[in-house]
């Protein structure tokens, strides 16, 4: 693991810390990189995030690379939105020309069996519309272009 990131305060901390034991108890290949989770979940690959949430709370943000390198258009951006109206949890955004689909639960009472739902639920729904968006708006499944992409960091430098 790299090296710990700076915790804004005790529950973010926490939350880490949670998380870790968690993800070390579920899956063989987790990887920590910058404070951010990486695991394999089926044919999907999946960024856990922790974040402070105002002055006593965290989030936990999943979320899955869906599609990299969409032609992002006025169609997509609205079906997407109909999509997340309809979806129960979770909501698929776009940075660039890049979709993921994401959900977030909160650190405080974080437990194991949630955390476990969510990345299910995050990896079932992006594995399920990953070929259909990418068929229709190009692309690449983002596991095809993983290792091109520097997570949530590298997608923050290339839209500033």
């Amino acid at each position: 693991m790299s090296q710990t990131p700076d915790f804004e305060h005790e529950r973010h901390r926490e939350a880490y810390e949670r998380v870790a034991e968690y993800l070390d108890e579920l899956f063989e290949d987790a990887l920590e990189d910058q404070g951010h989770f990486y695991v394999r979940y089926g044919s999907t690959v999946l960024e856990i995030a922790i974040e402070p949430y105002g002055p006593d709370e965290s989030s936990v943000i999943i979320m899955s690379y869906c599609v990299q390198g969409a032609e992002v258009d006025e169609d997509l951006r609205t079906g997407l939105l109909e999509l997340n109206h309809d979806l129960p949890f979770g909501a698929f955004s776009i940075v660039g020309s890049d979709i993921f689909f994401s959900h977030a639960l909160f650190g405080r009472t974080l437990q194991r069996t949630n955390l476990l739902g969510a990345i299910a639920a995050v990896a079932e729904t992006s594995d399920r519309y990953d070929d259909l968006i990418a068929e229709k708006y190009g692309g690449e499944r983002a596991l095809d272009r993983i290792q091109h992409t520097g997570g949530r960091e590298g997608r923050k430098r290339s839209t500033n």
